[in-house]
């Protein structure tokens, strides 16, 4: 091919790409449409109404060709294709062009800029995509106002949100707020009190939902007010106090034994012994315990932390055994921490929980924000447990940072507990024979009486 050929070529293709125009990639709620629901037309792009109706949460009733009708709790619409003319809520009207609504093998699509209007969408574009959010609520403040034998809670909001519910907390005193339609500024909200209420706590569930948690440090009664740009909580406390929450997660199990110890010891077997143990000894005191397994089954790790989330534990115990088969004299407890990098740790989340990393962000940050916050809870048990090791005897190792799974999808603090060497057969020994079962239990116990300022 000569050079002249080549540079014609270039020059054409030049020409080509300046007078191309690339299709527009359509958004909703930040989140990209499947493009077989829209198209472009000159210069409109067309949606379907239906498609856009569902994902906002609205009925859409078509008549026939001369009535359409888009409906939710607050919002109506009438569309008249006929005289080109809609009617919001029966007190505005808007008349548009014909070209603006179009009918295709009986789907109703309309030019993005109409379907906004009528259905009260954020419009948002650029040279390469068109956006449709919902008008969401912001949670502008959180004010709280605490007495002798009452509170008051107050949530400003900017505007009416679309629905809010009042709940109680599970397993722990509280209520859960959930506002949809709503979001924070700043994605997250952090306030702690330390007396009747112990904390309150505003994230994102969904990017259109904010829960609100109000942890109480004792129980109260409950009167609600639900304006349209507030909500105020007006709390009675009574005299009675929550306990903490403490998970013991016995390692392994079922199908998988763990570390295997002279004469097939099983290091499934030792931690669920342990755990039951210190469940026993913890009896009296003033905590819940909850064990992630109570026998020899398997559980998932992931499913160990989702156990320790859903019961809001306030300290989740992971138990295991540690093993070095090339030095059976090697003994002694090592405790450990979540090693939190935040780039490292929001990749993490979105990975296993299944989230987009820019479409999700405000959810993954209160995962982030969640698990940062715990941390100096989970060094301070950590040095604690230290401490009780070395006054009982055992040798201590030291406390270390490390990436374990189960320790990175608890929202509490955690830690992961390797109580000895499951290779050394002395070890062993005490182990088979009761000793280091009541030992470790004890141990387990002290550390968390004394970490919850349990009498």
């Amino acid at each position: 091919m000569s050079k002249r050929v080549i540079q014609r070529l270039i020059i054409f293709g030049f020409l080509f790409l300046s007078f191309t125009t690339f299709a527009k990639t359509l958004y909703f709620q930040w989140r990209e449409v499947d493009p077989a629901y829209y198209f472009e037309d000159g210069e409109n792009l067309y949606v379907s109404l239906k498609v856009i109706s569902e994902k906002s949460g609205r009925t859409l009733d078509v008549y026939n060709d001369t009535l359409i009708y888009v409906k939710d709790s607050k919002w109506n619409v009438f569309i008249f294709p006929q005289n080109s003319l809609a009617i919001i809520n029966s007190t505005e009207s808007i008349r548009f062009y014909p070209n603006d609504l179009k009918v295709i093998d009986g789907e109703i699509y309309l030019t993005t800029e109409l379907i906004a209007k009528l259905i009260n969408l954020e419009l948002f574009s650029n040279d390469s995509a068109v956006y449709l959010n919902l008008p969401l609520t912001q949670v502008s403040s959180i004010k709280t106002i605490i007495q002798k034998t009452d509170a008051r809670i107050i949530i400003e909001l900017s505007s009416s949100p679309e629905d809010v519910g009042i709940y109680p907390l599970v397993n722990k005193s509280g209520y859960l707020i959930k506002i949809k339609g709503a979001e924070i500024p700043d994605s997250y909200y952090y306030e702690e009190y330390n007396n009747k209420i112990n904390y309150i706590k505003a994230y994102h569930y969904s990017p259109t939902e904010v829960w609100i948690q109000v942890k109480l440090n004792n129980s109260a009664d409950l009167e609600e007010l639900i304006e349209e740009n507030r909500i105020i909580l007006d709390l009675s406390f009574r005299d009675t106090i929550t306990l903490p929450v403490l998970v013991l997660d016995p390692g392994h199990g079922g199908i998988d034994p763990g570390a295997v110890g002279p004469n097939q010891t099983f290091e499934k077997d030792i931690t669920l012994k342990v755990a039951k143990r210190a469940q026993e000894l913890l009896k009296p005191y003033s905590v819940n315990v909850y064990l992630t397994r109570t026998n020899d089954v398997y559980v998932d790790l992931h499913d160990r932390a989702v156990f320790s989330n859903e019961k809001g534990a306030d300290l989740f115990i992971s138990l295991h055994l540690n093993d070095y088969p090339q030095d059976s004299s090697v003994y002694g407890s090592e405790v450990y921490y979540f090693d939190f990098s935040e780039s490292t740790y929001a990749r993490r989340i979105a990975y296993r929980e299944n989230l987009d990393l820019n479409t999700d962000k405000n959810l993954i940050e209160t995962w982030v924000t969640d698990k940062e916050n715990s941390l100096d809870e989970s060094e301070k048990f950590a040095n604690i447990l230290g401490s009780y090791l070395n006054v009982n005897g055992v040798k201590f190792r030291g406390v270390h940072t490390a990436e374990f799974a189960v320790l990175a999808y608890t929202r509490s603090p955690a830690v992961l507990f390797e109580m000895e060497f499951i290779s050394n057969p002395q070890v062993v020994d005490e182990f088979t024979n009761g000793h280091y079962v009541d030992v470790f239990a004890e141990i387990i116990k002290n550390a968390v009486i004394d970490f919850f300022g349990l009498k």
